[in-house]
């Protein structure tokens, strides 16, 4: 008995879902949702099912639409993604630190200042010591310090900004960093500049929190890179990039950065976005993030517009994307963000204009999604899992 309940209670977790407030119908165009979150929800999450039940915790907070769980899983950190109907003026931001409570409800430790609007991504570089922050709309980055043994958030420490457009109007005019990511084995860190086609590399220096410069990465005009993961056991990298529908497999060097060896398209062939009326990205395509399974097998895309997600076999030796299947999406879904559970059985899905969390069980010989359950979840745009 002893060891069933060990195996029950392991398998219980807390899911948080972030979202964007605040809105009207139609204020903030890239969301069609039409009901705007609270803030920070907190489902139990239970990995011997793939279900999701409502708390009743709700954390208030403007905007977390990203949710970053400390390396020591003790913290949580929310962007707070300011825009327009916010009424903040340039150079105004933030994010908040949580610590994470046995019950599920997260305990405010403090909001620092990241120096500008549009936070779309918060990561920590790999000592956990320091959090990386995108500033879309002023064309930029910020390095803020992170206690780990506190989950104090300290004052900006490194702000570069950038210059740049592509080819595709509306999105391209100016720079757009959409994701920022720490190489998971050095000090090198990636900053996804959606507005100009390029990856900006830099070397993090760990004692003062500054960034050196380390080159760009220029990618095909037009692609719009948004984000990167990791492949846990090769030095792989996949840039998930959004304006052109298609992923980017690249062989990371230590000292170099990226180097990409593959681009594979991930929307069907011969599916027309532009110009259907989902497709609020206002490009050719609108993918979203990728995803890769915890043994690094399979790489999954959200491809919004197609209400799918794309799923690549990961070549054992070289790291390379096979297409594999497709898995659909709620209707309307739009989804913004993916994650892993801890026990990486399930793959959970913010279907930001469907209002809800998809739960899909991964298939661990093909990779292959099967819809194990779906929550309602108001404007969901990112969900952590601990």
């Amino acid at each position: 008995m002893n060891e069933l309940f060990a195996q029950d209670e392991a398998s219980k977790h807390y899911a948080f879902v972030g979202s964007y407030t605040g809105f009207k119908l139609g204020e903030l165009g890239w969301v069609g949702s039409k009901q705007p979150g609270e803030g920070i929800l907190t489902f139990a999450f239970d990995s011997s099912d793939g279900s999701l039940v409502p708390t009743g915790k709700v954390t208030k907070q403007d905007s977390p639409t990203w949710l970053e769980i400390h390396p020591n899983r003790r913290f949580l950190v929310a962007t707070h993604e300011l825009s327009h109907h916010t009424g903040v003026h340039a150079s105004v931001g933030f994010v908040t630190s949580y610590k994470i409570q046995p019950d599920g409800g997260l305990g405010k430790v403090c909001t620092q200042s990241t120096g500008g609007r549009g936070n779309t991504c918060a990561t920590f570089d790999r000592t956990g010591r320091f959090l990386f922050v995108t500033r879309y709309w002023e064309g930029g980055i910020s390095v803020l310090p992170f206690d780990p043994d506190t989950g104090m958030i300290g004052e900006v420490t490194a702000r570069p900004d950038y210059t740049g457009s592509g080819p595709v109007p509306l999105r391209q005019t100016q720079s757009h960093p959409h994701g920022i990511h720490g190489d998971p084995r050095t000090n090198l860190v990636y900053a996804m500049d959606l507005g100009s086609d390029k990856v900006h590399q830099y070397v993090l220096d760990i004692k003062t929190g500054t960034l050196a410069p380390q080159g760009d990465v220029k990618l095909a005009p037009g692609s719009g890179p948004r984000g990167i993961n990791f492949h846990p056991l090769l030095k792989v990298a996949y840039v998930n990039c959004e304006l052109d529908g298609t992923a980017i497999v690249c062989a990371v060097d230590d000292e170099k950065g990226l180097m990409p060896v593959q681009t594979v398209f991930c929307y069907p062939e011969g599916f027309e976005a532009r110009g259907n009326p989902e497709n609020l990205g206002k490009a050719d395509f609108w993918g979203a993030e990728g995803c890769l399974s915890a043994d690094g097998s399979h790489y999954y895309y959200i491809c919004r517009v197609h209400q799918s997600i794309a799923v690549f076999t990961v070549g054992l030796d070289d790291g390379k994307l096979t297409f594999s299947s497709r898995c659909v999406l709620a209707a309307n879904s739009n989804a913004r963000n993916l994650t892993l559970d801890p026990s990486g059985k399930y793959l959970l899905v913010a279907s930001q204009d469907a209002d809800r969390v998809e739960c899909f069980r991964i298939d661990s010989c093909t990779g292959a999604l099967e819809l194990a359950y779906s929550q309602y979840a108001p404007c969901a745009a990112d969900i952590a899992v601990i």
